[in-house]
């Protein structure tokens, strides 16, 4: 599986304090080494395994905070 460059160096998200207290959740240190490790067994470059990593926790905090909205309404 190929990544593609562009889509891993885009702009980062703004973070506000629910994407600081999800960074400091136990589960999502643990979701982001295992994306690490993913991206390093599926040949993602060095330099790109941090970025893809912060990418897919911004997924995963927005998807969460999607959730939460939509429990709340």
């Amino acid at each position: 599986m190929s990544l593609d460059a562009a889509v891993l160096k885009g702009s980062q998200a703004t973070h506000d304090s629910f994407a600081s207290a999800l960074a400091s959740d136990p589960a999502a240190g643990i979701v982001k080494h295992a994306v690490k490790i993913w991206a390093r067994e599926h040949g993602v470059a060095e330099d790109d395994i941090a970025r893809l990593a912060e990418r897919v926790m911004e997924a995963a905090r927005s998807a969460i905070h999607e959730q939460k909205v939509r429990a709340v309404a």
